[in-house]
């Protein structure tokens, strides 16, 4: 009688602890669970928080460089291509889960102009203008303003010389002041204009619009010349010029949200060579 006794205490002790098993697992099925999603705008990335039943978060945005404690942070990555995100939550408990996804972060591509008449600086730089017509001397234009100064390359045929050229520089981005050139209505309003031969330390400068009707009148700046550095003409091949120039970008003053320019060049005897760009618009870029 007495090992029936013993028996029974012993079922019901078992059912006792599968009980509290059960009841152990119903606990971890709360348990924190890690999801996020993302977007980007070019280099910076939008992290969106979807993981459930966590308190605490905590981001490696795979660069070796940074984490983050945020729930939705927002991070610009220095460094491109292929790149492993990864999130561990925890909830009150301590009880932790882990993601990790893959992003693919744009190429960040670093451009130093140097202006020495070497192009190869040049090849990460897009065209922002080119001659589809196919007449004047002026083919192609690249302008780089990432840094200290507004860096240009042009690309021509032979008759592009730069003997002497019109520089017509929109620096505030309001193409209804300075002065108004009718070969680019659509855009025109230059605040600065540089007159004279392309080449470092020669006789042109650089003048300050000074018709707030729009017309042709200019005060000169005196010393000024000296801010152009250019390559001089440099024949690439049988066929086509090249040269390249920088301009310190204090040389404009204050700079506005867009700047834009066009050129006319001129033969040493003020003789018209071509007006560039094509179209009526002055090219124009953020500064």
């Amino acid at each position: 009688m007495k090992k029936f006794k013993f028996l029974g205490a012993f079922l019901m002790l078992a059912l006792a602890l599968g009980c509290s098993n059960d009841d152990s697992s119903s606990d971890s099925g709360n348990g924190p669970t890690a999801d996020f999603s993302f977007s980007n705008d070019g280099s910076t990335f939008t992290f969106t928080n979807l993981s459930e039943n966590a308190t605490n978060y905590q981001w490696d945005f795979g660069d070796l460089k940074f984490y983050s404690y945020e729930k939705d942070p927002v991070y610009t990555y220095a460094i491109g291509g292929e790149i492993t995100v990864s999130l561990t939550v925890t909830n009150e408990s301590g009880a932790s889960d882990f993601v990790a996804k893959t992003i693919s972060a744009p190429e960040i591509i670093i451009i130093n102009i140097d202006i020495d008449g070497e192009f190869d600086d040049w090849e990460d730089v897009e065209v922002v203008a080119e001659n589809t017509s196919g007449a004047g001397s002026i083919q192609k234009m690249k302008i780089w303003t990432g840094g200290e100064n507004v860096n240009i390359y042009f690309e021509g045929n032979t008759n592009m010389r730069m003997e002497l050229v019109d520089m017509f520089f929109n620096s505030d981005g309001d193409p209804s002041t300075g002065f108004l050139h009718s070969t680019w209505p659509d855009s025109s309003g230059a605040e600065f204009l540089f007159e004279g031969p392309l080449v470092s330390n020669g006789w042109g400068s650089f003048y300050q619009h000074a018709d707030p009707a729009g017309g042709w009148a200019w005060n000169a700046l005196a010393g000024s010349a000296a801010n152009l550095k250019a390559s001089g003409i440099i024949a690439v091949d049988d066929e086509t010029n090249a040269i390249e120039f920088s301009i310190p970008k204090t040389q404009f003053g204050s700079l506005g949200d867009s700047f834009g320019f066009a050129i006319t060049e001129l033969t040493g005897g003020w003789a018209l060579v071509a007006n560039f760009p094509e179209g009526g618009s002055f090219v124009t870029i953020e500064p």
